[in-house]
């Protein structure tokens, strides 16, 4: 009867322990870093196209594409070597950080690697924040930019409109003489896959905060 117990005992602390383990797992670090590792295979964070998707131009920290009249033109066969290697450096830097976040966040139910993952996560946790934030704010220069030229050129044949928020909404862009003005309206805004980078921005500060408060 004894024996009972002390094995009935035992496998309760062995399942408590082991539950203990799954409650010291950083999740939201565990989610942020698979997310941060998919960001650069997701696709474009924005998007602006001309008319009814005759012309489309998609962008991100990682690649342009562009389609015209549904033919597809990949942003890398004009771009030059250097840019390439440019993107590719960032997008296994970005893959890098997912890494070091999964693996901090995974590590934590270690004692021996509590230390180590403390590290991964503050390292990797924000670095993200920084690449969407230099995004946004380089679409709002480049916006801004040409809403200046088109006012400083005030050309007759020429005409751009862009919407107040600069990155998202409807424009409109028109070209030609009075007697024959082609116009066109401009459809900007973010994709889903914006949306992916900021939930992994968000669930990595998230985590960063539970890896320094909790564990």
């Amino acid at each position: 009867m004894g024996d009972l117990e002390e094995d009935a005992g035992a496998s309760m602390s062995e399942a408590t322990q082991k539950l203990k383990a799954w409650r010291r797992i950083n999740w939201p670090g565990v989610i942020a870093g698979a997310l941060t590792i998919a960001l650069p295979f997701l696709g474009t964070w924005w998007r602006i196209t001309f008319g009814t998707e005759a012309v489309i131009m998609e962008f991100s920290p990682f690649g342009v594409e562009t389609s015209i009249f549904g033919a597809s033109i990949l942003g890398e066969a004009i771009s030059s070597p250097l840019l390439w290697w440019f993107l590719l450096g960032l997008k296994l830097g970005v893959v890098y950080l997912g890494v070091l976040l999964l693996m901090g966040s995974v590590l934590s139910v270690s004692n021996r690697h509590v230390a180590i993952a403390e590290l991964f996560v503050r390292f990797s946790a924000r670095k993200l924040l920084w690449l969407v934030v230099a995004f946004v704010a380089m679409l709002f220069i480049v916006a801004v930019f040409a809403n200046q030229v088109s006012e400083i050129i005030e050309l007759s044949f020429f005409q751009l409109r862009l919407p107040p928020l600069m990155v998202i909404g409807e424009g409109e862009v028109s070209a030609g003489l009075e007697v024959m003005r082609l116009s066109s309206k401009i459809y900007m805004g973010f994709t889903r896959e914006f949306a992916v980078a900021v939930l992994a921005v968000a669930l990595g500060i998230v985590a960063r905060i539970y890896q320094k408060k909790f564990l």
